[in-house]
């Protein structure tokens, strides 16, 4: 996972309490929201029908993503702090460096999937210690912020999950041993356990550990960047390599969006800003909701997720507009994922 100040590791391991843990597990929230504009950005580039292995992996990442922004905010919501969605704080203006303090330079690119946006998801997910493609230097990750965090409510105990501020949430479409509500510390363990080895798989397999054969994030979008299935190898110094079957990219299947779009690029009263206009106000909503959903209401992560339904018919259209710089003409329009206005 990605590089981040070690002050953050640091803030977890000073906690005493189990409030001194609310702000960092918010920050927790605002990363794992962070990475989804890319990554849904990239799936709907993707023309329908075409780069269908390609789209079946990205979108298994994003909710997988999905899964693990409800988890941190369960986490916190068990230990008696409120999450934070719908503020212009929790939004990157992309491009951007993601939340946390990351300190490899990284910045994080909205745009249409390609294979430099793979290596780009590539970096956000590094493990560790990646198997087939060790790095071998020691960074502190996301992972080591996790874990820091697991320890300290082991440390805490029982006591911790005394006060919870909002009801547990859980969904069908997430399996139970992967959303789970969060009420002692067994339970929190685990589900942090989740996070992290969907991320970076377990320390001795690229699978994400969860017992159904699926790889880790690292190791879906290296598929796509080496066009090959990752399998086991006899013959591999760490026992994998990329030598499965084939993972095909065509760049023609992508639809023409441009990079780091903003808002400026489309004026108000063309087709295109309204467009514009209309997905972030969408995605407000969709801000709006989740704050409902972690506030006490679990049942808004339904309205939830038809917004997510919502932005997704939305780039279709976007993606029938062409860009209204002349310049630009044969690009279409791209989502820009800004806090905006709930308007009507």
């Amino acid at each position: 996972m990605i590089e981040i100040e070690k002050s953050y590791l640091d803030a977890v391991r000073a906690a005493t309490t189990p409030r001194d843990l609310h702000k960092s597990l918010q920050a927790a929230v605002v990363l794992e929201l962070a990475t989804i504009p890319p990554y849904l950005t990239a799936y709907y580039s993707l023309k329908p029908g075409e780069n269908d292995d390609v789209a079946d992996l990205v979108r298994s990442v994003v909710i997988e993503e999905m899964l693990h922004l409800t988890i941190a905010a369960n986490v916190l919501n068990a230990v008696g702090g409120c999450p934070v969605f719908d503020s212009r704080e929790v939004v990157l203006d992309y491009p951007a460096p993601l939340p946390m303090g990351t300190v490899s330079g990284l910045k994080v690119h909205i745009g249409p999937m390609s294979i430099g946006q793979t290596e780009l998801f590539m970096a956000i997910e590094q493990p560790e210690d990646p198997i087939a493609d060790r790095p071998g230097d020691d960074v502190v990750t996301i992972g080591d912020f996790y874990a820091a965090i697991i320890e300290k409510i082991k440390e805490f105990g029982e006591p911790a999950f005394a006060t919870p501020s909002a009801p547990q949430v859980t969904a069908p479409w997430f399996g139970s041993r992967q959303l789970f509500a969060v009420t002692d510390v067994a339970s929190a363990t685990r589900a942090l356990g989740v996070v992290v080895e969907q991320g970076e798989g377990t320390t001795s397999s690229p699978e994400d550990g969860d017992g159904e054969g699926e790889l880790a994030h690292y190791y879906r979008f290296a598929e796509i960047k080496h066009g090959r299935r990752l399998v086991p190898d006899p013959s591999a110094p760490e026992g994998f390599s990329y030598t499965g079957d084939p993972v095909v990219f065509t760049p023609s299947g992508v639809h023409p969006m441009i990079t780091d779009p903003k808002t400026a690029f489309y004026p108000p009263g063309t087709t295109a800003g309204r467009l514009t206009e209309q997905f972030g106000r969408t995605f407000r909503h969709l801000l709006v909701a989740l704050q409902k959903t972690f506030s006490g209401r679990p049942s808004a992560l339904n309205a939830a997720m038809g917004i997510m339904y919502e932005l997704r018919l939305q780039v279709i259209a976007m993606t029938k507009t062409p860009d209204p710089r002349p310049e630009h003409a044969d690009k279409c329009v791209t989502p820009c994922w800004t806090y905006g206005s709930l308007g009507s």
